[in-house]
C-alpha cells in the first residue's frame, strides 16, 4: 500500500553498525515496553543460541586438534563467531542504555525525535542530529525534550 504512493512504510528499525543484527517494528505499535521486550524476547536468546554455537565450534576445535586444514578452517569459524559475538554484546549494551532510560514514545513528536534516543543503532545521520538538539534543550515542546528534562539529561 505505502509503496504505491512512494510514501515510507511506517515502520521503524534499528541495528548494529554492520547491519547483521536489524529489529523493525511497526510504528504506531511503539509503547515504553518497546526495548525491553526486544531485549528479552529477541536480543538475549540470540545471544544464547549464538553462546552454544561458539561452545559447540570450540568443542569441535578441541576434537580436532591444532594442526591441518580442518584446525584452520575452525579457527576462521571461530574468529568469525567470536565477532560476531561480540557485535551482539555492543547492541545489546546500546540498546540497553535506552531501555534503560524509560522513554515513553509519543507519536506526535514524530519519527525522528522517537527514534533520536536510538541513534547509535539506526543506519541514519538525523537521529544522532536530533538526539544532540534534544540534549541541548531543543523542541522543549515535545514529549521526549519533556522526559529528557525531567531525567535530568538537558544541558542547560
Amino acid at each position: 500500500m505505502y509503496s504505491k504512493s512512494r510514501r515510507k512504510a511506517p515502520f521503524t528499525g534499528w541495528s548494529n553498525p554492520r547491519e547483521k543484527i536489524t529489529r523493525f517494528d511497526y510504528y504506531h505499535r511503539l509503547n515504553g515496553d518497546t526495548l525491553s521486550r526486544a531485549l528479552v524476547n529477541c536480543v538475549e536468546p540470540k545471544l544464547r543460541f549464538e553462546n552454544n554455537r561458539l561452545q559447540e565450534l570450540r568443542a569441535k576445535h578441541a576434537e580436532v586438534g591444532a594442526t591441518g586444514s580442518a584446525a584452520r578452517d575452525l579457527e576462521r569459524k571461530l574468529d568469525r563467531q567470536e565477532e560476531f559475538l561480540s557485535e551482539l554484546h555492543d547492541f545489546q549494551d546500546k540498546l540497553r542504555r535506552v531501555a534503560d532510560l524509560h522513554f515513553e514514545p509519543d507519536l506526535n513528536d514524530g519519527v525522528v525525535l522517537n527514534i533520536a534516543p536510538l541513534w547509535e543503532l539506526v543506519p541514519w545521520k538525523e537521529p544522532k542530529k536530533y538526539w544532540d538538539e534534544l540534549l541541548a534543550g531543543k523542541y522543549e515542546w515535545s514529549s521526549i525534550g519533556q522526559q529528557l528534562r525531567a531525567k535530568g539529561l538537558v544541558k542547560g
